[in-house]
């Protein structure tokens, strides 16, 4: 019996808010940019395409293949340009590295000529250059084919092999987990505004006396998060649907398999942290009566919402093992954006992981009992908000005459 109850309040949330405007536009938003982001990257300009621009001025005397190899050797790491110095005195060279028309000068056979500093890409391309070049002379003196001379000093190529792939995939796991993190941080604000919303509207309309005259608070509450996170999950996975279509179509980025390690952990945190803020928002739903009230009572709540954001970017970008983001991870409140950041991170152990999540589990059931209790007491009283004393005291089943 309760537990038909329970899915036809979820039922009744998930048709009621389904349609409603508000969450088909935070749907839609949210879908367009997990789609619009890969392609926007994919057509944005590579920065490896800037080639700065570097003008080398040669001497008379330089080897002859010298230009050729140094043109070879800087394809893709500078923009050359070459300047033939051979008519130009000393005082002339000097002048055009002064005022920049070129950067380095090479008089034959080794030397280079600076402005006031070396640059080191640059020395090294000449170099390079110089090498090779005098590489082929010697082979034309011997008398031997360059052809052959090139295959023999063809460079070879390495592969890359890691024993801890994370080393390989880090790039890809901090923007899995970035997502993550900012995914934990907006649907529980998105959804549990839609809760309290529904608190609130049901005591206004006075539709709540109706229900509770058929159905136990608690009942009502747990049909409410059962719905409402039905919604959630749906709006979470059009999402991801889109932005894996969207980066298969685009091939921006390729996802490693021990990517997929930890996102069903992430999706447990995600749904914990729903779970657990969709419940306290309910809570302080039903200490209101009307819309207007509701920023009087959000505070508290988004207070560790920023918190494990910020200290969430901070493990992501920076350092995921200091004190501050170990502490998060074991409260439950902050547990959702800190344990997939640290995860993604190799920054935690699997005990550490087991821990987090019991705690999450053990903080959302005893959050639910407790605001199922002041459901009884709350739900029905209008006019003023109930303060935090008065909660204080109903939570510990003191009710005042």
């Amino acid at each position: 019996m309760r537990s038909r109850q329970i899915r036809e309040v979820a039922l009744r949330e998930i048709v009621t808010r389904g349609r409603s405007n508000g969450y088909r536009v935070v749907t839609g938003l949210m879908l367009v940019l997990a789609v619009v982001a890969p392609i926007v990257m994919a057509y944005l300009p590579d920065p490896t395409d800037d080639l700065r621009d570097v003008t080398v001025g040669v001497e008379a005397g330089a080897p002859p293949a010298f230009v050729e190899q140094l043109e070879l050797l800087s394809e893709g790491v500078v923009d050359l340009m070459v300047f033939d110095l051979s008519d130009e005195d000393a005082a002339g060279i000097e002048a055009r590295l002064r005022d920049g028309r070129i950067d380095v000068a090479l008089r034959p056979p080794r030397r280079l000529i600076w402005d006031d500093t070396e640059d080191s890409t640059v020395a090294n391309l000449i170099t390079a250059a110089l090498q090779q070049a005098e590489a082929i002379d010697r082979a034309d003196e011997l008398g031997l084919d360059v052809g052959d001379l090139a295959r023999v000093f063809a460079p070879i190529e390495l592969d890359d092999e890691f024993v801890d792939e994370s080393s390989n995939t880090e790039g890809v796991r901090s923007g899995v987990a970035l997502f993550g993190l900012f995914i934990a941080f907006l649907l529980p604000q998105v959804f549990g505004q839609f809760t309290m919303m529904s608190v609130v509207e049901e005591k206004s309309t006075r539709i709540v006396e109706v229900l509770l005259s058929q159905i136990r608070p608690v009942t009502l509450l747990a049909g409410k998060i059962l719905g409402l996170s039905a919604l959630a999950i749906v709006q979470l996975t059009v999402i991801v649907v889109g932005l894996i279509a969207s980066l298969m179509t685009t091939k921006i980025a390729e996802v490693p398999a021990s990517v997929w390690q930890f996102v069903p952990l992430m999706a447990l945190s995600i749904l914990g942290g729903l779970a657990i803020y969709m419940t306290l928002f309910a809570l302080l739903g039903s200490l209101i009566s009307r819309q207007e009230d509701q920023a009087q009572v959000m505070l508290p709540v988004f207070a560790p919402l920023m918190i494990g954001y910020f200290v969430g970017q901070t493990a992501v970008f920076g350092n995921a093992e200091t004190v501050l983001a170990k502490v998060l991870t074991w409260f439950p409140l902050t547990a959702p954006m800190l344990l997939p950041v640290r995860v993604a991170r190799s920054a935690i152990g699997p005990i550490e992981v087991a821990v987090s999540l019991g705690l999450l589990a053990l903080g959302s059931y005893l959050l639910f009992r407790l605001a199922g209790r002041l459901y009884e007491f709350t739900l029905l009283r209008t006019g003023s908000r109930v303060g935090w004393g008065e909660m204080f005291r109903l939570s510990l089943g003191r009710v005042d005459d």
